[in-house]
């Protein structure tokens, strides 16, 4: 059968552990205020307990504030609020990741739960994310299935599609997923999560996997990160402004919303919300907010999380010719 208790609690995080390798079911634990009161927690799976793909897929979507269910949660009280109670039709706040567009699935990657190195597993993504929402004090709205007790929230991921040992979870407009608004940028921004096993068709009436196919085989195993390079600048134009060429290295479409482009003296052009690099595609990008020196400089690529992508210099001599520095890569 479908969860029980099904919802969203708008709260106010305060802090987070997480757990790493050696623990049976490693979760990221999300501790949170109401209004005052008592603290209380998020079970976020950050492995799966399917023996042949225990990895997670996610997704991050910078920019939901026109997304529909902004208005209304925008609107509700501090507490959680009970959704399963409500008739399951599109349009309302419970969340389907498979009906509900709240995230290009192409921008998605699967990954592993702990592993040696930086910037490469799902603690890498989600960790950065959650202590941001808790310095910059914002709101967060957690989706899942409450806890018997009331003391906590729990299945914030897809809940739909799984393999046949979970499919009695299985239901339509049930996912769980964060969301936060950053109340000083009026800021909202998206975070979802499913297992790598869970079906990418499911039926309409029980949420039920309809082919085999699942995120393990349809996104890459490896953050975004690796996927963009700097393919060429303009610093001597004749004519406009100078410019930066980035080229995706990948299959599939790149959000760069609020990625940054810097210079040697940390200026920097932040791009476009809507900013996107399609499949094995290339785009200038003008870099008004970052001179390039003529007299040689360096180029640097950042992620949104602030996190180094790519990175190219160049000479004083590349930097008085006329046309385009081409960069290898």
């Amino acid at each position: 059968m479908p969860l029980d208790n099904y919802g969203v609690w708008k709260a106010h995080p305060v802090d987070h552990k997480v757990d790493r390798r050696g623990s049976d079911k490693p979760h990221l634990t999300l501790y949170f205020r109401n209004n005052g009161g008592g603290v209380y927690e998020a079970a976020i799976n950050i492995k799966s307990g399917d023996l042949d793909e225990s990895r997670l897929a996610y997704w991050v979507n910078e920019d939901m504030n026109d997304h529909p269910l902004v208005e209304g949660l925008s609107h509700l009280p501090t507490g959680f609020k009970r959704l399963d109670d409500t008739e399951p039709e599109p349009g309302g706040l419970r969340l389907d990741y498979i009906r509900g567009n709240l995230f290009d699935v192409n921008t998605g990657r699967i990954l592993e739960h702990d592993i040696t190195g930086l910037n490469n597993d799902i603690i890498d993504v989600l960790v950065p994310r959650v202590q941001q929402a808790i310095d910059e004090g914002a709101v967060v709205y957690i989706f899942g299935e409450q806890y018997e007790s009331q003391s906590g929230i729990h299945n914030v991921h897809m809940n739909q599609g799984n393999i046949r040992r979970y499919s009695g979870d299985d239901g339509v407009l049930q996912d769980g997923a964060l969301l936060f608004h950053f109340p000083e940028s009026d800021k909202w921004t998206g975070l979802f999560l499913a297992f790598g096993s869970q079906s990418v068709h499911t039926s309409e009436d029980g949420g039920h996997a309809l082919s085999r196919v699942a995120w393990r085989d349809l996104l890459p195993g490896d953050l975004v990160e690796n996927s963009v390079v700097i393919r060429g600048a303009t610093v001597n134009p004749s004519s406009g402004a100078q410019s930066v060429i980035l080229a995706n290295l990948t299959n599939r479409k790149v959000s760069l919303a609020r990625w940054r482009i810097r210079n040697s003296r940390w200026e920097q052009q932040v791009l476009p919300r809507h900013a996107t690099l399609g499949a094995s595609a290339a785009a200038e990008f003008d870099v008004l907010d970052c001179p390039l020196s003529e007299d040689g400089d360096t180029i640097t690529l950042l992620n949104s999380d602030g996190l180094k992508v790519a990175g190219v210099s160049y000479s004083s001599r590349q930097g008085i010719q006329d046309g385009p520095i081409v960069f290898a890569g």
